[in-house]
């Protein structure tokens, strides 16, 4: 899920042949898993609110829900690896990365849907009850929605990425030299924590530290890391994979009794929570993209399925939790078994009737305008 036009491409090359197909598929299969657990994750949340208290399938929907926090770093490192990988990659005319080329485009495919799907979900919200018409004649309440991403609970992710676009530039001269991967994690691990205490003491007095990309360091920085260096991935999930996996498997058991705490409105501390959220979504992304690397060449339909599904992520993400909503009004039945059904169902009219619409749309001056593409 991206929010700009960009080829699906990784990691630079060093001369202009074109990236190898197998890595083109990798960078969907990743999206589309990715979106899958966007899905499932705001699913299981949606199935909370209605799930017998203290039961088997309350604990399930609960872990899945904490479990599935990983989804926003990863669409953020996919976007970074992607972005650096384009703006580095050299030119067929032997030109130069073009600031001013690059702003023009992220405004028109980045930028102005944010603002559009900023207005059409708070119009969305008040239709719906969610929100006071009274509110659309406030301007500190519209201050809020585009300043914070607050126009619906998942806009967040495009203000994110509009805060890496924007800084983009300023960052790719510390890209074109090649840094120990020992090197990158520790430093970006550093700058996290100390962006995290020069915000807690009061210096950066972030109103809501979540829509900040300062917030998500480890992840951008993993993202441009492996965009700026070609091969870095692979040779590291080849020599590497079962450290990274256990080291994604050794950080849930860490953060996951933590986010179910702060789910219960326990007292947690914000420096364990933040340190485990970090290092947990910085090693389950990677392991998603290593599983994606050996999706990708598989010939059976689910994979491609995936990679499809990856393409359009981006028309998935904004659309599906309107569909939620709506369907949440359906309800659900007692039965486990039938509550289950019922949920999954509601994800799938939640993951197809998007792609539906962005296949409808491809290609039009509507999609353009919604989507960037």
């Amino acid at each position: 899920m991206t929010v700009s036009t960009q080829p699906p491409e990784v990691l630079p090359a060093p001369a202009t042949r074109p990236m190898p197909a197998a890595r083109v598929a990798a960078i969907d299969v990743f999206r589309g898993l990715a979106i899958l657990a966007v899905v499932a994750h705001h699913l299981a949340g949606l199935g909370l609110r209605y799930a017998p208290e203290g039961s088997n399938l309350e604990l399930g929907l609960i872990t899945i829900n904490r479990s599935l926090l990983f989804v926003v770093p990863a669409f953020v490192f996919m976007t970074a690896l992607v972005l650096t990988r384009s703006a580095l990659r050299p030119r067929p005319d032997g030109g130069r990365f073009d600031a001013g080329a690059y702003y023009r485009a992220r405004a028109r495919t980045a930028l102005l849907p944010y603002l559009i799907w900023t207005v059409l979900y708070v119009l969305f919200r008040v239709a719906t009850g969610q929100e006071s018409g009274a509110a659309l004649s406030d301007p500190a309440r519209w201050q809020t929605w585009v300043q914070y991403g607050k126009g619906y609970f998942h806009l967040y992710f495009l203000l994110v990425v509009l805060q890496f676009y924007l800084v983009l530039p300023l960052l790719l001269p510390l890209w074109r030299r090649r840094w120990p991967f020992w090197a990158v994690l520790l430093g970006a691990f550093t700058a996290q924590l100390a962006v995290y205490a020069l915000n807690r003491v009061g210096i950066l007095n972030f109103a809501f530290p979540a829509t900040m990309a300062v917030w998500y360091l480890p992840a951008l920085t993993l993202g441009m890391y492996f965009g700026a260096n070609e091969g870095a991935f692979e040779a590291l999930w080849a020599r590497g994979r079962f450290w990274i996996v256990a080291a994604a498997g050794g950080a849930l058991l860490w953060f996951l009794p933590l986010a179910v705490a702060v789910l219960d409105d326990a007292q947690v501390s914000t420096l364990a929570f933040s340190a485990a959220n970090w290092a947990y979504t910085a090693a389950a992304t990677l392991v998603i993209l290593g599983v994606a690397y050996k999706l990708a060449p598989a010939p059976a339909w689910w994979s491609r399925a995936l990679a499809v599904l990856g393409t359009l992520s981006l028309q998935v993400y904004l659309l599906h939790p309107a569909l939620l909503y709506l369907l949440e009004r359906w309800g659900f039945p007692p039965h486990p078994l039938l509550f289950s059904l019922t949920l999954a169902a509601y994800g799938l009219v939640a993951l197809g009737v998007p792609v539906l619409v962005a296949r409808a749309l491809a290609g039009t001056a509507v999609s353009r305008w919604l989507f960037g593409r």
